[in-house]
C-alpha cells in the first residue's frame, strides 16, 4: 500500500508536471496567435467601458447622407461633381484649413464639364487631399490626373480588418516596388491629412525601432508609432458633429463650424456599404431603431457599424492628439503568464479547499480585468490578458482534478487503514486532516476502554465452535457500532474482549465522557441481546474498564505489518480495571483520571483505592452506574449510605461500616461492593491491619 508520505510526494510531482504542461501549452498558443480573437474582444471591452471621451474639435465630418441624396436629387448612384465642386468652394470660402475627400474619383463623369468644374474647385481651394486605393483586385486605383493636378496630396483609404471584421488599426504607409528595386512609399489618408494640416514635408526617418518621424527639421516633425496605428476611438461618428452634405452645397452652414478645421467629406449612405464595426460601436446596435420597419435588410447593412469616414477621422484625431495606444510586448505578456502559471500552484494545495480556490480564481481573473483596464485608462497600454485568464483557469481546473484524484487515493488509503477501527464520520475527518502527522508515532492523552464477557470461556466449551462463533458475531455486531457511534477507535478484538480508545486519531476534548457513554450503551445493548434467541447469550455478563492517560499512538509495527494502535501504562491500567469488575461485582469501573473529564454527567460511586499488579502507585477507582439525570432515588440513597460506610471502613470503625454496608444491601440485595467490604471487615477483625494502612487494597494478580 502507498504510504501517506508517498501520496504527498506524488501529488507534488503531478502538480509541478501539470503546471509545466499548462504553461508550455499557453505559451505555445499565444506565440502562434491563438488568443488573438479573445484579446481583441477584451480590448474592445476596455474601449466600451471607458465610454465617450472628449475630442479636440479640429475635425468636422460632412456626410453625404440620405436626406442630402433626396434634396440634391442624387441619381444613377452618383453624386454630382458640380455640386461637389460647389461644396469645396463653400468650405474653403468659410475658412476650412484642409478638406479630405473620402472617395476615389478614378473614372470620368459623363459630363466632362463637370469634371473640369470640380478640378478647378480643387485647384483654386489649394487645400484638398484626395483618396486612393493602394491594393485591390484591379491593382492600385488612383484619382483622375485632372484632379491630381490641383490636390495638395493624396492617401490610401483601404484599411485592414482583423479576423473578427473589426477595424482597430491602420497602416501608416504602403510600399510599392519600383522597377529600379527601390520602394515607393505612399501615406495613409489620415496621415496625409495630418501632414497637410501641419504643412510638413513627406520626409521619413526610420532610425528608431519603435517609432518613425515624418517632416523635416525646418518645418517640424511628427513622431508616430511604428509599424501601425491603433486607432484611439473616443466614441462613434456623431462625436464629430457632422454637417449634412446638402447644407454645405447649398451654403446653409455657419463658417464657425469649419473655420481653421480639417473637413472630411464622405458618404454615409447605407446603399454604398462603406461601414465598419469598431471597438466602440460593436456593442451598440442602432439598427434596432429601424428593425420594425425594415427588418433584416437594415440589420445586414448597418448592424453595429460606423461610416468608414469615421474611422479615418478617429485615426486623424489620434495622430493630432498624440494619444497613441501602445501594446505591451509579447515577451512581457509571456513573462506575466509564466508567473501566473507558477502562482497557479496554489490551486493544488488541498488545505485551501474548493471554495477558497474558487474565490482566489475569481479574484485573480477580476484583478486581471481591473488592472489591465486601469493601465489602459491611465497609460493607454493594451495588455493581452487572455493568456493570463487561460492559464489561471487551466491551473484552477487542473488543481481541482488533481485534488479530486488524490482525495480518492487518500480516501482509499485512510479507509483501508482506519475503516475497521473507526466510524465513517471519523474517517471523513481524518481525510480532511493531516494524515501523515496522524500516522506518525506520538504521545497523546486518550481514554481507553476494555471490555470482557464474564463466563464466556466456560460457555464456549459447552457451545462448540459453530455456536460460539455465531454468538460472538452477533455480540460484536451490536457492540462495535456503539464504539463508533461515540467517536471511538477500535484497537483490536481479543477473543471476546474489545479494546477501544477515544480522542484519537481525531481529537475530542470530551473523550473521557464519550468512553463512559459508550460503556453504558454497551451494557444496555447486552441487556437487549440477552432477550434474543441466540444460544448462551442469556448467560453472559459484561465487565468494562475505563482509564484516561497519555499513551504512545500511531501506525506501529514492522515494514511488513503495520497497525494503528496505542501502547503505554495507561493501557495496562485500563485492562486491570476491567478485571476488577469481577472482584467488586460491578459492570463498569473507571480510574480517577477519567472521572475528571466526566463533567458531572454520570452517577458515580467511589469503590476503593487500589494498586494493581505491575503498578507502584495507588489509584482511586469508581463505578459508573448510569447517567446522573436518570438515577433513581433508592440508588442514590444506597450510594450515599455506601460512601458513609466507606469512610467508616477507612477509619477502621468496623461496626459502623458493617452497619452501613448492610443497609446498602437492604436497599440493593445484589450490591457487590457492599458484600465485598463486609467480607473484608470480617477478615480484618480476625487479622488486625498495620498502623500505616490507608484503606487501600493491593492486587497481586490480574
Amino acid at each position: 500500500m502507498t504510504s501517506a508520505k508517498q501520496l504527498h510526494r506524488i501529488r507534488i510531482f503531478y502538480s509541478i508536471l501539470l503546471t509545466v504542461v499548462v504553461i508550455t501549452g499557453v505559451v505555445f498558443f499565444y506565440s502562434y496567435g491563438l488568443f488573438r480573437t479573445s484579446d481583441n474582444y477584451i480590448y474592445d471591452l476596455h474601449v466600451k467601458w471607458r465610454g465617450t471621451q472628449k475630442i479636440s474639435g479640429r475635425i468636422v465630418l460632412v456626410l453625404m447622407d440620405e436626406k442630402s441624396a433626396v434634396e440634391l436629387k442624387r441619381h444613377k448612384e452618383t453624386w454630382s461633381r458640380r455640386q461637389l465642386g460647389t461644396a469645396i468652394r463653400n468650405l474653403s470660402d468659410a475658412g476650412a484649413e484642409v478638406i479630405g475627400l473620402d472617395m476615389v474619383m478614378s473614372s470620368p463623369d459623363l459630363d466632362p464639364e463637370a469634371d473640369l468644374f470640380l478640378a478647378n474647385a480643387i485647384k483654386d481651394s489649394n487645400n484638398v487631399v484626395l483618396a486612393r486605393v493602394s491594393a485591390s483586385h484591379a491593382g492600385e486605383i488612383l484619382p483622375l490626373s485632372v484632379f491630381e493636378e490641383g490636390m495638395i496630396g493624396d492617401g490610401f483609404i483601404d484599411v485592414p480588418l482583423d479576423e473578427d471584421e473589426i477595424l482597430r488599426k491602420i497602416r501608416f504607409l504602403n510600399a510599392k516596388p519600383l522597377p529600379d528595386g527601390n520602394l515607393q512609399l505612399s501615406p495613409a489618408f489620415s496621415l496625409e491629412l495630418a501632414r497637410a494640416f501641419y504643412n510638413i514635408d513627406f520626409s521619413l526617418d526610420f532610425s528608431e525601432k519603435d517609432y518613425f518621424q515624418i517632416g523635416s527639421p525646418n518645418d517640424g516633425k511628427l513622431k508616430l508609432p511604428y509599424p501601425e496605428l491603433i486607432i484611439n476611438y473616443k466614441g462613434d461618428y456623431t462625436l464629430f458633429k457632422p454637417i449634412p452634405y446638402a447644407d454645405v452645397v447649398l451654403n446653409r452652414f455657419s463658417g464657425d463650424q469649419v473655420r481653421d478645421k480639417i473637413i472630411l467629406l464622405g458618404s454615409s449612405l447605407a446603399a454604398q456599404k462603406d461601414f465598419f464595426s469598431t471597438p466602440f460601436t460593436r456593442f451598440q446596435n442602432p439598427s434596432r431603431n429601424y428593425k420594425d420597419k425594415f427588418g433584416a435588410v437594415v440589420d445586414e447593412v448597418l448592424g453595429v457599424k460606423d461610416p468608414g469616414i469615421s474611422s479615418h477621422a478617429y485615426a486623424l484625431e489620434t495622430i493630432l492628439s498624440g494619444e497613441f495606444i501602445k501594446k505591451m510586448s509579447g515577451n512581457m505578456v509571456l513573462l506575466f503568464t509564466v508567473i501566473a502559471g507558477l502562482a497557479g500552484l496554489v490551486f493544488y494545495i488541498p488545505a485551501i479547499g474548493f471554495a477558497g480556490e474558487a474565490v482566489i480564481f475569481c479574484i485573480a481573473v477580476s484583478s486581471a480585468f481591473f488592472l489591465s483596464h486601469l493601465v489602459f485608462l491611465k497609460r493607454l497600454v493594451w495588455i493581452d490578458i487572455s493568456p493570463f485568464i487561460a492559464i489561471t483557469m487551466l491551473q484552477f481546473i487542473s488543481g481541482i482534478m488533481v485534488q479530486k484524484h488524490f482525495d480518492k487515493k487518500k480516501t482509499a488509503f485512510v479507509t483501508g487503514l482506519f475503516g475497521r477501527y473507526v466510524s465513517p464520520g471519523v474517517v471523513d475527518n481524518l481525510i480532511k486532516g493531516d494524515i501523515e502527522t496522524t500516522l506518525k508515532g506520538h504521545t497523546q492523552e486518550v481514554s481507553i476502554l476494555f471490555s470482557d464477557l464474564r463466563g464466556f470461556t466456560t460457555l464456549s466449551e459447552e457451545l462448540g465452535a459453530k455456536d460460539t462463533s455465531h454468538l460472538l458475531n452477533i455480540y460484536f455486531d451490536a457492540m462495535i457500532p456503539v464504539v463508533f457511534k461515540h467517536g471511538g477507535t477500535l484497537d483490536k478484538l481479543m477473543g471476546d474482549a474489545i479494546m477501544a480508545f477515544f480522542g484519537a486519531p481525531v481529537f475530542m476534548p470530551d473523550h473521557p465522557a464519550r468512553a463512559a457513554e459508550a460503556s453504558l450503551e454497551m451494557i444496555a445493548a447486552l441487556r437487549t441481546l440477552r432477550n434474543s434467541d441466540v444460544r448462551g447469550m442469556d448467560r453472559l455478563n459484561l465487565g468494562i474498564g475505563i482509564n484516561t492517560g497519555t499513551v504512545t499512538i500511531g501506525n506501529l509495527g514492522s515494514n511488513e505489518f503495520m497497525d494503528y494502535t496505542i501502547i503505554g501504562d495507561s493501557v495496562n491500567l485500563a485492562s486491570r480495571l476491567e478485571g476488577l469488575n469481577k472482584v467488586y461485582g460491578t459492570n463498569i469501573i473507571a480510574g480517577e483520571s477519567s472521572i475528571q473529564g466526566f463533567g458531572g454527567k454520570f452517577l458515580l460511586r467511589e469503590l476503593d483505592i487500589v494498586r494493581v499488579k505491575g503498578k507502584e502507585n495507588f489509584v482511586t477507582i469508581f463505578e459508573v452506574a448510569g447517567y446522573a439525570g436518570n438515577a433513581g432515588k433508592r440508588m442514590v440513597e444506597s450510594f450515599d449510605i455506601f460512601h458513609e460506610g466507606l469512610r467508616a471502613y477507612r477509619n477502621r470503625d468496623w461496626d459502623k461500616a458493617e452497619e452501613l454496608f448492610k443497609k446498602t444491601i437492604e436497599i440493593n440485595p445484589s450490591d457487590g461492593p457492599s458484600d465485598l467490604y463486609l467480607k473484608r471487615i470480617d477478615k480484618f477483625r480476625l487479622s488486625p491491619l498495620p498502623d500505616n494502612w490507608n484503606g487501600s487494597a493491593v492486587f497481586e494478580s490480574k
